[in-house]
């Protein structure tokens, strides 16, 4: 069973892993520096918020590959080059489950559920479209991960094999995440409103260290539920097919 302690220790664990999310971190408090001092519209702020969202997702995205592969390391490498071809390569292959759930998300919460006069049945639609439709995009993420193929995400089968169990696991994953940020950054959020205040360099730093060690979380997470959700449906799907071949031939 996918385990965030495992992710946990792992991520902690790993050589020169503080000396990496260090280092991943710069570009986002560098982008988060920017957007506290009104630099939004700089050219500085576009190139450090490109470069987070290179870093978030290659974290992911290798960290993921790392523990589907069960390599000895689990996070990225120091080599920057690398994560920036991973996350392109996972932005591309997530483009067309993005496009497709986006608009059918779009279409529901904004045709279907206005008809819905009960507010709480409304509600409920709208929290169950947007959990299928993110739990779909991350299973087509985790196909992709496995190989870094984008031949993968176009498996129809194991995503709807798989989406609901994904699903229940996120939901599972994010309280855990949640409880780990409260101990953690919570603890030392706390301290620093006590003691210095919040507004300090320092600070900032932490909760943009908090998003990419988040990532890496998540990949490790999702890396893990590979053999729990997509593994079990592909050997399901094998065995179906295998009756089905027995059937066939006692027919025959």
């Amino acid at each position: 069973m996918a385990s965030i302690r495992d992710a946990l220790e792992e991520s902690l664990n790993e050589p020169h892993s503080i000396l990496k999310f260090i280092i991943f971190t710069l570009p986002v408090f560098g982008a988060m520096y920017c957007y506290m001092n009104k630099m939004q519209n700089s050219i500085w702020f576009y190139i450090l918020a490109f470069l987070s969202v290179i870093v978030i997702i290659g974290t992911m995205a290798r960290c993921a590959n790392n523990v589907m592969n069960y390599r000895d390391n689990t996070l990225p490498t120091f080599n920057i080059f690398v994560m920036f071809f991973d996350a392109i390569r996972a932005i591309i292959a997530l483009i067309p489950a993005l496009a497709i759930n986006g608009g059918i998300a779009w279409f529901v919460i904004n045709k279907l559920v206005p008809m819905i006069s009960v507010d709480f049945v409304a509600k409920g639609v709208t929290y169950i479209t947007y959990g299928v439709c993110l739990a779909i995009i991350m299973t087509v993420f985790m196909l992709f991960c496995k190989k870094f193929s984008f031949f993968n995400v176009f498996d129809v089968k194991a995503i709807s094999d798989s989406c609901m169990d994904v699903l229940i696991q996120l939901i599972w994953m994010a309280i855990q995440i949640a409880v780990i940020d409260a101990v953690i950054a919570g603890s030392l959020t706390y301290l620093f409103w006590l003691f210095i205040g919040l507004e300090n360099v320092v600070m900032y730093f932490v909760w943009c260290m908090t998003v990419v060690f988040n990532a890496a979380l998540v990949g490790n997470y999702l890396g893990q539920l590979n053999y729990e959700a997509l593994h079990q449906a592909e050997e399901k799907a094998k065995k179906k097919k295998e009756k089905e071949e027995l059937e066939q031939l006692r027919k025959s």
